[in-house]
């Protein structure tokens, strides 16, 4: 089945993943599932319009979790998922779920504590070795714990700090 708005999705590159068992969707209706970071940041209100135009379609966008987002294409209920968690994505796309993985924007993670930085995290050089700091629970450390592309890098952190 020719998608005509896959060429235009790759032109506007922030086609992220597009799941390989595309069911019986009609050819005008798009559904995106993204981050709800992703959505929060206005991107979509400046990229969803000129997509739709140039592609005569229609997009859904469905804002959720990483986890959800991922497991919404899995399961064939979106055209597109836009997420941020690497190593899930390139599992997925290893399986075969998923297809055309495109880097589209990158995160950085920050950690921020008091000005004092009473456990000295300010002179590490490495996210590592501020997780093995942050281990020793002489400061608190507050998680998101909710499967978001976030909390997964986070606990991908806590497991490289060992």
């Amino acid at each position: 089945m020719s998608r005509p708005w896959l060429r235009s999705a790759r032109a506007l590159a922030w086609l992220c993943l597009l799941p390989s068992s595309l069911g019986a969707q009609a050819a005008r209706d798009v559904i995106l599932a993204t981050t709800t970071s992703t959505q929060d940041t206005g991107l979509l209100d400046s990229l969803v319009p000129r997509f739709e135009q140039q592609c005569d379609c229609r997009v859904k966008t469905i804002a959720v979790g990483t986890g959800q987002a991922l497991a919404l294409g899995a399961r064939g209920e979106a055209d597109v998922v836009l997420v941020h968690a690497p190593a899930l994505e390139q599992r997925y796309v290893a399986e075969g779920v998923f297809i055309n993985r495109r880097l589209v924007m990158s995160n950085d993670f920050v950690i921020v504590g008091p000005s004092a930085d009473p456990i000295g995290l300010r002179s590490l050089k490495t996210v590592r070795e501020v997780f093995k700091r942050l281990s020793n629970g002489q400061a608190p450390f507050a998680s998101r714990a909710d499967s978001s592309g976030t909390n997964i890098l986070e606990l991908n952190q806590w497991q490289a700090a060992g």
